[in-house]
């Protein structure tokens, strides 16, 4: 399997789509385990700590009550939904591709103060990424991505150094 996720012997169209389910499914399982074991680690520290954080504050007491903002129990910083297993597969190979492209185009990360991450390719910003990534990962069609990164100058088959 390469990088945009092609078996190259299936040819059904809901092969990707399952390989990219499956994938969603391992991850938020993986993050569920890691949340679960956060969540033991902070009720182990309450025994021995009597529930007090290096900051002074109690399960009763978030830092944000601390705010004059006035309204009890209000964040001053608005909540985010939580992640579908989507969106984190759609961040995970989109990681890969930018990690490729750094390693193989000689591409270079950079940051938008409106969008956020985003990738240079040739002083250019790579824009049309985000709707080839969705495509593999919402229908299961690798050739869209797999066409960008060849016009990119992007060798999937290298394989990645993560640093």
């Amino acid at each position: 399997m390469d990088a945009c996720g092609d078996a190259g012997a299936e040819s059904a169209d809901t092969a990707g789509t399952d390989r990219g389910t499956t994938l969603a499914a391992r991850l938020s399982a993986e993050l569920a385990r890691e949340e679960a074991r956060v969540r033991k680690g902070k009720g182990a520290a309450k025994g021995k700590g009597a529930g007090v954080s290096p900051a002074g504050q109690t399960p009763g007491n978030p830092p944000w009550n601390a705010c004059d903002c006035g309204l009890p129990g209000l964040s001053p910083f608005p909540l985010q939904p939580q992640r579908t297993a989507r969106e984190l597969l759609a961040d995970h190979v989109t990681a890969m591709v930018c990690c490729a492209a750094v390693d193989t185009a000689g591409a270079v990360p950079a940051l938008d103060w409106l969008d956020g991450p985003s990738l240079l390719l040739g002083g250019e910003r790579a824009a049309d990424l985000t709707p080839r990534v969705l495509r593999l990962i919402e229908e299961g069609d690798p050739g869209p991505l797999r066409d960008w990164l060849a016009a990119s100058g992007i060798r999937p088959e290298k394989p990645v150094r993560l640093v």
